[in-house]
Parts: C-alpha cells; sequence; structure tokens
C-alpha cells in the first residue's frame, strides 16, 4: 500500500448525504479518486484499484474540518466515517460504463466535496463525456436490483420458509447424486452454451445495439412460448435439454439438483437475512410490509437516470429529497411502488429514443482525457 492522503485527488460525501435525504443517525459515507505512484501502477504483484476502510488519519486532519460546516454531516461527526478510493483509471473505466455509483461521485455537488485538487477539477469538467444513452440500463439495472430485493424480503415477511429442504423432497437420494458431480456440470455447460447459442453474445456489435436486440430477442422468447419473466428461463432450459437429445432419466435428474440447489440457496439467503437483519430496516418492514428504504433508492435511481436522458445532466443533490425521504417514511404502498416503477421505466423507454446523449462513449478521447490526468498527476 501507498500513502493515500499524497495521491488522493477528490474526496466528496455519498449517499444521503450527497442526496439530501440524511437524517439523525445516518451513515457518514465519504467516496474519492486518488492515483496509484508509477511502480505500483506497473507492477505485476502489487495491482491496486481501491481502498475501502477507515478514512485515512492524515486525510482525515484535512476533511473533518471541512465536513463540520455541512449542514447534515456535521451532526454525524462523532459516527465511524468509512470511505471507498478508486484509483483513477478503475474510476474513468466505470463512468465510461455508466456505473451509477461512479458518476454519482464525478458529478457530486460542489457543496458536498470535501476534498479536490486542480486535477479533480479537469476531470470534473469533462464529465459530461460520460453521459450516454447506456444510462437507461445501468440505473435501470441498479434499481431492479433494489426492487428483486424488496420482493424477495416482502416474500419472506408474508411466506417465509418453514422447514429446510432435503433431496428427497426432490425425489434425489440422500446420499449422492444420480449423476457424479463432473458429469453434472459437464452436462450443465453443454446447456449453457446451447442457450447461449439462441442468443447473439458471441457476434460483435455495438454494446447499445446488442442490448436492444437482446431485448427484442427476449420479448419474441416470451410470445412465442407463452412465458413470463419469471419461467422464461426455465423454458428456455427445457428447449435447450431437449436439442441435447437428453435422456429423461438423466434430464429429470438433472432438473430437480438444479430446484434442489435453487431451494438451498433460498433456504440460506433467509437464514442470513433473518439472522443479520438491519433492526430499523426490520422495523420498515414491519409497519409498511416492505423496505420502504430500498424503494426510496429504486425511485431515485429511475428518477436519476431519466432525468440524465432529459436534461443531459445529472443532478445528484436532489431537489426532490422530500419527496424521497416521504417514500422511506411508507408514503408508497406496495403496489403504488410497483406502479410508480413501471410508469418510471416506460418514460426511460421514450426518453432514451428521443435524447441527444451518445450511444457510447468516445474511447479515443475518454484514453486520452486518462493519459493527461495521469501525466498531470504523477507530474
Amino acid at each position: 500500500m501507498f500513502p493515500l492522503e499524497q495521491h488522493t485527488i477528490f474526496l466528496t460525501l455519498a449517499g444521503s448525504q450527497a442526496h439530501g435525504t440524511a437524517r439523525d443517525g445516518s451513515d457518514v459515507d465519504l467516496r474519492g479518486v486518488c492515483i496509484a505512484p508509477l511502480p505500483i501502477r506497473l507492477s505485476l504483484f502489487r495491482a491496486f484499484e481501491q481502498y475501502e476502510g477507515a478514512l485515512p488519519e492524515l486525510l482525515a486532519e484535512t476533511v473533518i474540518p471541512r465536513m463540520a460546516g455541512h449542514p447534515t454531516a456535521s451532526r454525524a461527526l462523532e459516527v465511524k466515517t468509512e470511505c471507498v478510493i478508486f484509483d483513477i483509471a478503475k474510476f474513468v473505466r466505470l463512468c465510461a460504463a455508466a456505473n451509477p455509483n461512479a458518476l454519482e461521485i464525478l458529478f457530486a455537488d460542489k457543496r458536498d466535496w470535501v476534498f479536490a485538487t486542480p486535477v479533480w477539477q479537469r476531470l470534473y469538467d469533462e464529465r459530461r463525456r460520460f453521459l450516454t444513452k447506456k444510462v437507461q440500463q445501468t440505473f435501470h439495472g441498479y434499481a431492479m436490483a433494489q426492487l428483486k430485493k424488496i420482493k424477495t424480503h416482502r416474500s419472506w415477511l408474508l411466506n417465509p420458509p418453514t422447514k429446510k429442504p432435503y433431496r428427497e423432497d426432490f425425489g434425489l437420494p440422500v446420499a449422492g447424486g444420480t449423476l457424479s458431480r463432473d458429469d453434472q456440470n459437464r452436462i450443465e455447460q453443454s446447456i449453457a452454451d446451447k442457450i447461449r447459442g439462441y442468443g447473439i453474445d458471441n457476434i460483435d456489435m455495438p454494446k447499445t445495439t446488442r442490448i436492444a436486440v437482446h431485448e427484442r430477442l427476449e420479448a419474441f422468447y416470451r410470445d412465442s412460448l407463452s412465458a413470463t419473466g419469471d419461467d422464461l428461463d426455465e423454458r428456455m432450459r427445457a428447449i435447450a435439454t431437449n436439442g441435447l437429445h437428453l435422456p429423461p432419466d438423466v434430464a429429470s435428474a438433472l432438473n430437480s439438483e438444479k430446484k434442489y440447489r435453487a431451494a438451498m440457496k433460498h433456504w440460506d439467503s433467509y437464514q442470513t437475512w433473518k439472522t443479520h437483519r438491519n433492526p430499523t430496516r426490520a422495523e420498515l418492514e414491519r409497519q409498511h410490509g416492505y423496505d420502504t428504504k430500498h424503494a426510496m433508492h429504486l425511485i431515485r435511481l429511475m428518477r436519476m437516470g431519466l432525468e440524465v436522458l432529459e436534461t443531459t445532466d445529472l443532478p445528484v443533490r436532489r431537489d426532490d429529497a422530500d419527496d424521497l425521504s416521504a417514500i422511506r417514511d411508507g408514503a408508497m404502498g406496495f403496489d403504488e411502488l410497483l406502479a410508480a416503477a413501471t410508469g418510471l421505466q416506460k418514460s426511460m423507454e421514450k426518453a432514451v429514443a428521443m435524447t441527444s446523449l451518445p450511444a457510447d462513449v468516445d474511447p479515443d478521447g475518454v484514453d486520452d482525457l486518462l493519459l493527461a490526468l495521469l501525466q498531470d498527476g504523477t507530474s
């Protein structure tokens, strides 16, 4: 490791402190960027991509006094401050891929900056070159991850698993299986390859085109197979299995093994959630029937993605902070949340077709910018 305080070019408040939704007891998270020294950057054995942990002491001496003047972070200075600091190469790569977390750092409101250098200012001045149509996929994807958590936890609240699954519940032998693990893995790989062959993964095309074609193919498969999103994978697996001409008993055993492993994974996840459940989140779920903090993040992410497409800017400090806080406090019922998410998804689909944003970043331009930043930061 190297002295981060000598190589950090930027630190900003993140999370609720940056969104304007912080309240008493909210964590203080810092996110930043550094330029790893050249010997580390070129080393075959000491690669560095990011630091995660407590705020380094020497950085704290600079940062804490500045946080003391912040309207919300100043109320939480006694809370242990955690930070993530990315090496600039990884950070720029994430921004170019429209990673929502990275873009939030890049577009952080200047009122939330706690440390910045001229090298950072140069990158900040070029921030809009990283806004592309890809935000429709990335922000929506992150939002759907929140929705998946909401639905999973809600199912555990309303209908918790009552017993651990056992192999015999799926018609499998108690000790071992009808197929060796090697045979299972080999056949599963063949099934996966067969399904992949139905797609476009091995066809060279721009990423945005790939995403659009994939969505149309998926819609075609759903319609032609009369499958919903939940059982499309199972229907595709059945087609691939049939295409490999597997004996019926082998196909049946494989499917039973797969269902058993999925049930065990679900059971283990439930046990982990129940054991390590955050008391505050548990109370939100008890009061409102679902995790409203996840709901707040879901709506925020989709609104931010939509705003990027419509305005070609990314406001991290939220004008709708009061509304988001109300969602966290249960202003939306579960069905209302689902309807809002569906509406925002449709709005994003319309906006991406009309936006002036490019499909992707200019790779040569981004490379040139990164090289210039590295030269400035290591000179």
